[in-house]
């Protein structure tokens, strides 16, 4: 399934949602750029931050030893889920962003794949200016993920991105790295 703007969602069933790992990547050639996939996320139990590879810390929660999220990179950059923990993670926003803040040449594709091998692509190449962009969102909703195209670029950094999606109980060190 390609997600656009004209059917911005997908509802996985339950089984997608709740077997194996949820792994997102982002399918890009070198010629978009040094882009870092991150993602900001909520718990249920109230506990918010980030996972992103330049961070140093790769999985979340902090310390844990079950990590419900873990970053990641192949050949690109990845964010993968835990389901066998997924009632753990009430939702997340994944997002690009240059770790050298220049500016990015948007294209390729970010690719969800489930337990099954179903995948579910979100072109990039639609995307304008911007110097972070946030791609997709997942909701939780009746035990079953919801994703969505975000598909918006800010200006700022990744705070102000955490921020515009109502993560604003994050506290941060700095624009990209949140005190944990």
């Amino acid at each position: 399934m390609i997600l656009t703007p004209t059917e911005p969602t997908v509802t996985l069933t339950r089984l997608q949602s709740g077997i194996g790992t949820l792994r997102i990547e982002a399918a890009c050639s070198a010629e978009v750029g040094d882009l870092r996939l991150g993602c900001a996320y909520e718990l249920a139990d109230g506990t918010s931050s980030t996972v992103q590879m330049t961070q140093g810390e790769r999985f979340a929660p902090a310390h844990s030893r079950r990590p419900v999220l873990v970053g990641g990179r192949d050949t690109f950059e990845t964010v993968s889920i835990d389901l066998r923990q997924a009632r753990a993670l009430k939702r997340l926003v994944v997002y690009a962003f240059s770790e050298a803040r220049s500016p990015l040449i948007w294209g390729g594709t970010l690719i969800t794949t489930t337990f099954g091998g179903a995948r579910v692509e979100l072109p990039l190449e639609t995307l304008q200016g911007g110097t972070v962009a946030v791609l997709q969102s997942l909701y939780v909703v009746d035990g079953e993920f919801v994703l969505r195209a975000e598909m918006q670029t800010l200006y700022g950094d990744v705070r102000e991105a955490a921020r515009a999606y109502g993560y604003d109980r994050i506290t941060w060190l700095d624009d990209r790295s949140p005190v944990v």
